[in-house]
């Protein structure tokens, strides 16, 4: 009895290994096709965007760029309940990112309103830089700052 036991629980381990052998062609032919697109592109030289990565902005002087900075600097006002409200100056430079919309990180020219209104003189020199995230979803009306914040002078 422990005869036929033994030899049936060994034709049970040789049958689980035969199912593993012939299963790890197929997993090596899969790694191989996941891994060979990877390779070709890390090799072609070309250094070419990560997807869903950020896009520098062509032409930051696009009314839509513009009026994105503008939307940053006004949510930014609300959000300062006025203190330190900010007048919306250019935009210097940007990135896009696809998700779920277009998120835009902008870094954007803005002066202090106070400053600009007690001193005129001063109002026609460059203001400080910002750094403002916005998430839009052009295709529901949906605008949201994601992040607003004061770079340091360079």
């Amino acid at each position: 009895m422990r005869i036929v036991l033994l030899v049936k629980k060994n034709q049970e381990i040789q049958q689980r290994n035969k199912s593993t052998v012939t299963m790890r062609p197929h997993c090596l032919l899969a790694l191989v096709a996941l891994v060979l697109p990877l390779v070709a592109a890390a090799s072609t030289g070309h250094r070419e965007a990560l997807v869903g990565g950020y896009q520098p902005i062509k032409n930051i002087s696009d009314p839509h760029v513009k009026e994105i900075a503008e939307f940053a600097v006004s949510e930014y006002n609300k959000q300062a309940q006025g203190k330190n409200k900010l007048v919306f100056q250019s935009v210097i430079r940007g990135e896009t990112q696809v998700v779920a919309g277009i998120k835009y990180r902008l870094v954007i020219s803005a002066k202090n309103e106070s400053s600009a209104v007690s001193n005129p003189t001063a109002a026609a020199a460059a203001g400080d830089n910002y750094e403002a995230v916005v998430w839009e979803k052009s295709w529901e009306h949906f605008r949201q700052l994601i992040s607003f914040r004061k770079l340091a002078k360079t």
